[in-house]
């Protein structure tokens, strides 16, 4: 791609975004983002208004503020890094979509690892957001794990896998590749686990997919869980 096509896409798109929002409230599509791009918006601490924040530890901060319609709720570690579970909010409309959304670093980078979109009178939304779910089961040491996957178009073609690590007393005692079962519109696999305690458990769900117009593409989820 030539520099010169860059330099007029650059402006074409800055000049469309100012015409269409000419009141200077650029309005923001989701589908033209991924997830963490997405967020970065409304979790952005600079722009925001009535910035609060409490000490938790040396290595943590709870953080409350708003943006535009918005209360922010969420946490930074000790490199200004938005970690663990973050609420967005609408203070005035009860009807709108709210979000519960959980960063992780990953190579050293803020990763939206799960959403999930709800709003008070219907609860969660669960076709449109990206989680996973943990249930025991009857049996002994057997767990089921769900993975909700957002469809924003229908897939012809899909397949899961989840990849876990085991650890006790900081040792990986076991690995697996298992393959995840579809289920309307979320993916379920049972573990089982070792017997020990205090279990550790790591892994990366990735969900394959082709659309219709052979459009393919890759969904993931990482884990991270404590048993004990």
């Amino acid at each position: 791609m030539s520099k010169v096509y860059i330099i007029i896409l650059i402006i074409f798109t800055v000049y469309s975004c100012k015409k269409e929002n000419h009141n200077g409230d650029i309005k923001i599509k989701k589908e033209h983002y991924n997830p963490t791009e997405y967020f970065s918006f409304p979790t952005n601490i600079k722009k925001w208004q009535n910035y609060k924040e409490i000490t938790v530890h040396d290595s943590l901060k709870k953080v409350c503020g708003e943006f535009e319609n918005y209360k922010i709720q969420g946490y930074i570690n000790q490199y200004n890094q938005k970690i663990n579970w973050w609420s967005i909010v609408n203070k005035k409309d009860i009807q709108a979509d709210n979000v519960r959304l959980e960063y992780r670093i990953i190579d050293n980078k803020e990763y939206v690892n799960q959403y999930i979109n709800y709003n008070t009178r219907n609860g969660d939304d669960t076709i449109n957001s990206l989680f996973y779910l943990k249930e025991e089961l009857d049996k002994p040491h057997i767990l089921r794990y769900k993975f909700y996957i957002p469809n924003k178009k229908n897939k012809v073609n899909t397949s899961a896998t989840v990849s876990l690590s085991y650890f006790s007393d900081n040792k990986e005692i076991k690995t697996e590749d298992l393959k995840c079962l579809k289920k309307n519109n979320y993916y379920m696999v049972d573990v089982h686990i070792p017997t020990d305690n205090n279990l550790i458990i790591k892994g990366l769900f990735e969900e394959g997919y082709e659309y219709g117009d052979g459009e393919m593409g890759v969904t993931d989820i990482y884990i991270l869980d404590t048993l004990k």
